[in-house]
């Protein structure tokens, strides 16, 4: 179960708005339509492509999450 799980991964939640406020901005200026293929600069992310999502939506991935554990939840503390 969850609570049993040594670690934990998750995005920066700050990441996932700074994603989220450039997926918007091209969506509403036109640069992108949401179709799977379009691409978009995201600032300091990079670029971004919209993806298939396994419902059969679509989606932008912001990339592989932080592994959060025992060993490193200290430095994490820091950063949140």
């Amino acid at each position: 179960t969850a609570g049993n799980r040594q670690f934990r991964r998750a995005h920066p939640p700050y990441d996932i708005g700074y994603l989220s406020g450039y997926t918007m901005d091209a969506l509403v200026k036109g640069t992108i339509t949401g179709d799977v293929g379009g691409s978009f600069n995201a600032g300091d992310l990079g670029e971004k492509k919209i993806t298939e999502a396994a419902d059969g939506g679509t989606e932008v991935m912001l990339g592989d999450p932080f592994k959060f554990d025992t060993e490193n939840i200290a430095e994490w503390k820091e950063v949140y």
